[in-house]
């Protein structure tokens, strides 16, 4: 699942146009937090983010402002800002949402793709596999992120996009999260199914496959926070 999170930019001289403070901010503050390198919990000063960045408070407080409603930060009165904990409720809600509307995507996409989409899944799916085998797992898992989103693409209903949108910091940092605890194999082998159904244009089979495969990659995430009901800190390596 793509992170919800692609922001509009103009083009420059190099495609892009520079990314603003606030953007640069943003960006760099959610990658530590699903990086675990602001562990959960933590309280996020925007003095010290300031100087880690090198970019004035502005920017920073309006990036701490935008996590916060993507629910990866709290903003606690008389306290501060903290990284928000992973629960067993975040996970249990997160998960029965995407059960249900990637559940609904898959089936719809399963009427709707056409010869290219197929293979467009197909190639994602080789380059994941191809990165899993040489250990690269993070490149493996953004791309079978790419699966999520293209289904997601297919389903061709903006309202669902939208919702997935809102979900996306939270998906993203379960994502990860089961990524680091050896789900990696596995997941890849259930895209490799439901790309086959998809394909075969199996829309109730493809259903039924993509609700295990989220259901599987839940119960990795449960046993992470289980049983304190917050996430633990990662053993050092």
């Amino acid at each position: 699942m793509d992170d919800g999170r692609a922001m509009t930019r103009g083009k420059g001289t190099g495609g892009e146009a520079p990314r603003s403070l606030r953007e640069q901010a943003y960006d760099a503050i959610k990658q530590g937090i699903l990086d675990s390198r602001y562990a959960p919990g933590a309280l996020l000063s925007e003095n010290q983010l300031a100087d880690e960045l090198a970019i004035s408070r502005t920017p920073i407080r309006e990036a701490l402002r935008e996590l916060a409603s993507g629910g990866l930060v709290r903003i606690l009165p008389q306290r501060g800002i903290i990284v928000s904990e992973l629960s067993v409720q975040d996970i249990v809600e997160v998960y029965q949402l995407r059960e249900q509307l990637e559940g609904f995507a898959v089936r719809v996409a399963a009427e709707r793709m056409g010869p290219a989409d197929a293979e467009a899944l197909r190639a994602d799916h080789r380059e994941a596999v191809s990165h899993m085998q040489a250990g690269r797992l993070r490149a493996a898992y953004d791309f079978s992120v790419l699966m999520h989103s293209r289904i997601i693409g297919l389903a061709s209903n903006s309202r669902l996009s939208q919702f997935m949108g809102q979900l996306g910091d939270q998906v993203h940092r379960f994502g990860l999260l089961t990524l680091r605890h050896g789900r990696v194999e596995r997941a890849l082998l259930e895209h490799g199914h439901i790309i086959d159904a998809l394909v075969a244009g199996k829309a109730e089979e493809a259903e039924q496959l993509m609700r295990l495969h989220l259901r599987a990659d839940r119960d990795v995430a449960l046993r992470v926070v289980l049983p304190a009901g917050v996430m633990q800190p990662e053993p050092a390596s």
